[in-house]
């Protein structure tokens, strides 16, 4: 093997053991610094009092409505799955529908009618210390389900208010 100096006076074996641990390290700074300093996919939709006792909660800010079921919480996206449309939550028929086009969603987010091509994007949740937790990088977009129960009553109509609720008069 050739011993003699480049120039700058390095041996190439030890240039190339140079450049690889430089290397080496640059990966172990760029993983180590971006795992400690990435923000959480996860957010708070509330205590699990809060949730259960209001039934149904709706973040704004990131388009997600938690709802309390007898076997825990579903976190249902308000993107009705037709053209960008949103979906509200009747309270009085106890169901989403889209105030644009009229899809309609059972209050577990399974497909009732109109256009959209499957039951609202569902994330996952879990509870950790009293809260509900959103994973907001889990949205799974469902087909359209045949199993959806038709809400009750006449469809929602009116104003938006609360924000992601009808004001149909029931609050």
């Amino acid at each position: 093997m050739d011993e003699r100096p480049v120039e700058g006076g390095m041996r190439r074996p030890a240039a190339v053991v140079f450049v690889l641990g430089a290397i080496l390290l640059a990966v172990l700074f760029g993983f180590f610094w971006l795992g400690l300093n990435r923000q959480s996919n996860e957010i708070v939709g509330g205590t699990v009092d809060e949730v259960t006792t209001s039934q149904v909660v709706y973040l704004q800010e990131h388009g997600v409505f938690i709802v309390a079921t007898d076997s825990g919480f579903v976190a249902l996206s308000d993107d009705s799955r037709h053209v960008g449309d949103r979906v509200l939550y009747c309270r009085s028929d106890a169901g989403f529908s889209s105030p644009a086009h009229g899809e309609r969603f059972d209050r577990l987010g399974r497909y009732v009618g109109g256009p959209a091509s499957g039951d609202l994007g569902r994330y996952q949740t879990r509870i950790s210390d009293g809260q509900v937790l959103v994973d907001l990088t889990t949205l799974e977009l469902p087909d359209r389900s045949a199993n959806g129960d038709a809400p009750a009553g006449p469809r929602c109509e009116g104003q938006e208010d609360p924000a992601g609720f009808y004001d149909d008069g029931s609050s």
